[in-house]
């Protein structure tokens, strides 16, 4: 039988490995079900060695190995890199007196291994990925009849690697869709374009917020902030502007407000802000940092320069006081704002 050349030889196979890392097996640890099948190969062939093995470009890895206390071993001294050049099983009755192994560590080591018997995984889409092979310490043969039985434990190695790659992908199914479930979520409960709470999340955390209070928490406070001469900017430099600009002031509201703040796109240029634990003095401080950022960041891209600016209506949050009420009250005092000349605050 001829020796196997770099040129032919399947190991370097781009398939073949390609279809080898598809089952993610290498490096694993070992495991039950794959060491009863060594067992019961070696059982079967009445061999002393017994091995799972897996063959990449650089070296044969064992999945299983009874009687050999390595988990690899260099690809040039594999038997097994011949084995799975055939279609059925591979035997070598003397591995000492056959000149492609008679230098193998394994034959020239102080308990010399002579015999070898490989029979191929081969999957489903015709791509060997190694052996399920047996080794013995003396020249031998092996029946017709144990050579089938030997195939068909190796068929169930590869029956075992289809399992695991099922079930490989669906846990990545499962984790896709959790993450998909996730987006939808956040999805749901955020504004698409600037990416603060949207109206119903924000909601159902004012009506929280308000619970909270009701059992004695310490004050909140809220704001309405209204963008000033919000349609002026679309009309005359275009709704893609406009989206810029109200992306500007939510990015400039995550600086100004606290982690623990809520800020949420209230409709169309409106924003509504939850303050907690917060009373309305420090409020005031905060509406006016507002004021301050829109003033220092003109919108960028827009000759000449392009200054938002910012109406807002401010109060305490009452727990005595019915949430529409609030908002109402909210509303009211911001659209004062607007009539007393745009950015500024008014208290209620």
């Amino acid at each position: 039988m001829a020796d196997t050349t770099p040129s032919d030889d399947p190991c370097d196979d781009t398939d073949r490995l390609q279809a080898l890392q598809r089952y993610g097996i290498l490096d694993t640890p070992m495991e039950p079900a794959y060491d009863e099948l060594a067992d019961l190969a070696g059982y079967i062939c009445e061999a002393p060695v017994a091995l799972i093995s897996l063959l990449d470009n650089q070296r044969q890895w064992f999945k299983a190995a009874r009687g050999f206390a390595l988990r690899e071993t260099p690809l040039n001294e594999s038997v097994c890199r011949y084995a799975i050049r055939q279609s059925g099983v591979f035997i070598v009755p003397d591995l000492a007196q056959d000149p492609r192994f008679a230098h193998y560590a394994i034959v020239t080591q102080k308990n010399p291994l002579r015999f070898y018997a490989g029979a191929p995984l081969v999957t489903p889409d015709g791509f060997v990925l190694g052996t399920l092979c047996v080794l013995d310490h003396r020249p031998r043969e092996l029946s017709a009849k144990v050579q089938d039985l030997l195939s068909a434990l190796a068929r169930q190695v590869i029956r075992l690697l289809e399992l695991k790659r099922a079930n490989d992908r669906q846990g990545q199914m499962l984790v896709e869709l959790e993450a998909a479930r996730h987006q939808m979520d956040v999805l749901a409960h955020t504004d698409v374009l600037t990416g603060l709470a949207n109206r119903r999340s924000f909601t159902d955390r004012l009506r929280q917020e308000w619970a909270l209070l009701q059992r004695g928490h310490e004050p909140a406070c809220l704001l309405m902030m209204d963008l000033d001469h919000f349609k002026r900017v679309n009309d005359v430099y275009g709704h893609h502007v406009g989206d810029q600009a109200l992306q500007l002031f939510a990015t400039l509201c995550r600086d100004v407000f606290r982690a623990a703040d809520v800020l949420g796109r209230w409709g169309g240029e409106e924003f509504l802000a939850l303050l907690p634990a917060t009373g309305l003095d420090q409020a005031q401080v905060v509406a006016e940092r507002v004021h301050a950022a829109l003033a220092a960041h003109p919108l960028p891209g827009i000759e000449p320069a392009l200054v938002l600016s910012v109406s807002m209506g401010l109060t305490l949050f009452d727990p005595l006081r019915p949430l529409d009420i609030t908002l109402r009250l909210l509303d009211s005092a911001l659209y004062t704002a607007k009539r007393e000349g745009r950015s500024r605050t008014v208290v209620v």
